[in-house]
């Protein structure tokens, strides 16, 4: 049972992927993730001296090279500041509109919530994300189990096993997003993990194989509940897209905020230890092999790495989220998908395009010669 369980909350998770690695890329809190990090990084710096501490020492007494060291990590952390809220001043410049277009966004999306209404049959469809996801997978839901009970009366075996395969694979979809968010705290990324991790690609690829290979044997309302699940899946999938990019707006305004806020006290710190280090003020007694000196540089270079640890920290993880959501419609964009699961469980649509063959190629020319 736990070992469902796991399999259930790891939203976006590739097969074997260790906790630890999922915790780092994608369901760790951010400032957890950098703390981590730094320590990752403080730990190394020992091992490093204790591994070769005679030299490490000599390095350290060459002051002018440590203070080099960090003048550079000094302008470095100036400057990243300083790029990181140029870009976020970009994206907010697009937030800047007039009153035309913002009447054109709130239009489009009115029109959106209306189409998911009428899926869902219900008279307003709800504003928090997770509900808003709960009741669009329950619109699938209903509609795929709808198809299925339709199927039964269907004279073609092969139809019905394919769509009962289709409607399993659809419901284990399902309540794998839905324990995400039962699961998950309202405004915690497993809300974004459980909408971007839902198979929508895979199942519109899958709803048009069968639309399309038995198209001259579905029944009128067959047809009609195929066509209204195509439908579904195609306003997931724009509504993920549209979820991803406000997800990636919020990171980007957290992380300029948590590096203006750390960079200020990091900037102050680095300077204090570069006039230490100049005045030789730090005593140069050794304690198991490890000098306070060592600790001293080795704590000091560990926080002032600690804006381009928040910059890896947020980066990471959006550029897994990218990497690992790239869809779009029934097309795959990267590798890992269940898509080919998915389609393993039905038959293979009987038209297929294949690339025409060289011979014919050969052919063509020739008669036209």
């Amino acid at each position: 049972m736990n070992g469902s369980t796991d399999e259930l909350r790891s939203a976006l998770t590739r097969p074997g992927e260790h906790s630890v690695v999922r915790w780092i890329l994608l369901t760790g809190p951010r400032a957890g993730v950098m703390f981590a990090l730094m320590f990752i990084v403080f730990i190394a710096l020992l091992g490093l001296a204790v591994v070769r501490p005679v030299g490490m020492s000599d390095l350290l007494n060459e002051t002018n090279a440590v203070k080099t060291l960090f003048s550079n990590l000094l302008s470095g952390a100036i400057l990243l500041v300083s790029i990181v809220v140029s870009i976020n001043s970009v994206v907010l410049s697009q937030e800047i509109t007039d009153l035309e277009n913002q009447q054109d966004r709130i239009a489009a999306s009115l029109e959106y919530h209306e189409h998911i209404e009428s899926f869902i049959e219900a008279d307003i469809t709800p504003a928090r994300p997770a509900d808003f996801l709960n009741a669009v997978l329950y619109a699938i839901s209903r509609h795929v189990q709808l198809l299925a009970q339709l199927a039964t009366d269907n004279t073609n075996d092969e139809f019905q096993e394919e769509v009962e395969a289709f409607a399993d694979q659809v419901a284990e979809d399902i309540e794998q997003a839905r324990h995400t968010l039962t699961t998950a705290q309202f405004g915690s990324i497993q809300v974004l993990l459980a909408g971007l991790n839902y198979n929508y690609s895979g199942q519109l690829h899958t709803v048009r194989g069968l639309q399309r290979k038995y198209e001259t044997e579905l029944r009128d309302e067959e047809e009609e509940v195929i066509t209204t699940i195509i439908d579904i899946l195609t306003y997931v999938g724009s509504g993920r897209e549209y979820f991803k990019s406000l997800y990636y707006k919020q990171e980007l305004a957290r992380l300029s905020g948590r590096l203006l806020i750390v960079s200020l006290p990091v900037i102050v710190f680095t300077s204090y230890v570069m006039l230490a280090l100049d005045a030789n003020l730090l005593p140069d007694i050794s304690l198991f092999r490890v000098s306070p000196l060592l600790l001293f540089v080795s704590f000091a270079y560990t926080i002032a790495l600690a804006p381009y640890i928040i910059l890896t920290a947020y980066i990471m993880r959006a550029t897994t989220i990218t990497l690992r959501t790239l869809a779009a419609g029934p097309f795959i964009l990267q590798e890992g998908s269940d898509i080919d699961s998915l389609a393993g469980r039905t038959s293979k649509p009987s038209r297929v395009w294949e690339k025409p063959s060289r011979e014919w190629e050969l052919t063509e020319r020739t008669d036209d010669d």
